[in-house]
């Protein structure tokens, strides 16, 4: 995959933090990459510590952002088949296939694709900061 040198935005800050807690072994690792751009763009999905998501697009105080949050709590990958007591239920169940991360990334490094006409085209993020682990208070039952 060949990376793009002149994308149609621009990077302002990128920063990421693993965030602990909420429920119990509740873990994500959260990207945040700011940019600027004169038209739209359809960001598809960011690679980052051998991880990958789908790009979102959120708007704070009129700055744009991708955020990607990755899960990585323990016993996420356990959740892949839906069994019943039923068989037939069961019937076409496949195991879930995890895609293979395409590129050599540092630990502070990112890649972005995005869509232009039918076209996949990826940019690499250098230098993103670590933020501090954030712990949230663990949320009360619901009852």
């Amino acid at each position: 995959m060949k990376l793009e040198s002149n994308p149609p935005f621009m990077v302002n800050t990128a920063s990421y933090a693993h965030i602990t807690g909420g429920l119990p072994g509740n873990n994500t690792l959260n990207l945040m990459i700011e940019f600027t751009a004169s038209k739209t763009i359809d960001f598809q999905k960011v690679y980052f510590q051998d991880r990958i998501v789908s790009a979102v697009i959120e708007q704070k105080q009129d700055k744009n952002y991708i955020a990607a949050r990755y899960k990585t709590s323990t016993g996420e990958d356990k959740k892949d088949l839906v069994l019943n007591v039923d068989p037939e239920k069961e019937y076409g169940n496949t195991a879930k296939t995890k895609e293979e991360f395409p590129f050599k990334l540092k630990e502070n490094e990112a890649v972005v694709s995005y869509k232009i006409g039918d076209k996949i085209h990826y940019y690499k993020i250098e230098n993103i900061k670590k933020e501090k682990r954030v712990f949230m208070p663990s949320a009360k039952p619901q009852n």
